[in-house]
């Protein structure tokens, strides 16, 4: 049992040694893309590069979240080899700008030499076993990134449809208080009759438009949630930190918020239209 129990040992050291050095050798990459991105977006425009440093920032935030756990025992004592490889990847790609990923790093280094005998800065892995490692993992990357793109483009793609229905929706309720000021004002009986199946179609219009615009621009705490899902099923942070930056938007759209707050309805013009409103339901009306 013993010798088992020992050559399980050596396994897992082995494996760890070829995932840390590769680990050490992507965050290295990974630093020296971020650093060549940030350059080509300040030199192409200022929003870009704003744009560009706010991802970063987010991506920031989700590695501190990650590399906190290297200073509990209880991670270690939990922690598979891979988690511990991706951990030191992050750490790696950020030590050259934030002093909490230099602290990870170190305690990293110390555990992995107290736990496991691995000296970072001479693993003594397999070299093979290592490039086979670092193409794995440039290969996820890649595949990481081309799906965070599709997210991103797919939010894009859902704001604007949302800020279209919202600008529907207020074009639509202009058209009804203007049907409404001619129920009020429109000598013509017919006319004013008209005028009331009018705007009370117009507000069905707006009402409609502004629900699924809302429902396109999601809520925070579904957000929240999605981001919970994606740990659960051990998604790393720098794939959800992506995800959610691409799918943040504000709460409601700007639209909503200067949305006619004063907008009264005439009694008269819902009075009017309510028991013709089958009947002047299609009267050309069309959106």
């Amino acid at each position: 049992m013993a010798e088992e129990t020992d050559g399980i040992e050596e396994a897992l050291e082995g494996q760890i040694r070829v995932l840390v050095t590769a680990a050490g050798q992507v965050g290295e990459r990974i630093a020296r893309a971020r650093e060549a991105a940030l350059r080509r977006a300040q030199a192409a425009s200022e929003q870009e590069a704003r744009e560009l440093q706010s991802r970063l920032a987010a991506e920031q935030r989700a590695a501190r979240t990650e590399l906190g756990n290297v200073h509990r025992s209880d991670w270690w004592d939990r922690a598979t080899p891979e988690q511990i490889g991706h951990t030191y990847q992050v750490a790696r790609a950020w030590a050259n700008e934030d002093p909490e990923a230099v602290r990870a790093e170190q305690r990293m280094r110390d555990e992995l030499r107290t736990r496991y005998g691995v000296d970072v800065n001479n693993a003594g892995a397999d070299p093979e076993a290592v490039r086979q490692a670092v193409q794995r993992e440039l290969d996820r990357a890649e595949r990481d990134r081309v799906n965070a793109d599709a997210e991103r483009s797919r939010v894009e793609q859902e704001n604007a449809e949302a800020q279209r229905l919202m600008s529907q929706a207020d074009q639509d309720d202009r058209r009804a208080e203007e049907a409404r000021s001619a129920v009020a004002h429109e000598p013509d009986p017919e006319e004013r009759i008209r005028a009331a199946a009018e705007a009370e179609q117009r507000e069905a219009y707006a009402d409609r438009a502004r629900q699924d615009g809302r429902t396109q621009y999601d809520s925070a705490e579904r957000r929240e949630g999605t981001a919970r899902d994606l740990e659960a099923k051990g998604i790393n942070h720098d794939v959800i930190a992506t995800r959610m930056r691409a799918d943040i938007s504000q709460g409601k759209p700007a639209t909503e918020a200067v949305k006619n707050a004063g907008k009264t309805k005439a009694p008269e013009a819902r009075k009017a239209a309510h028991g013709r409103d089958t009947q002047m339901q299609h009267t050309g009306l069309g959106r």
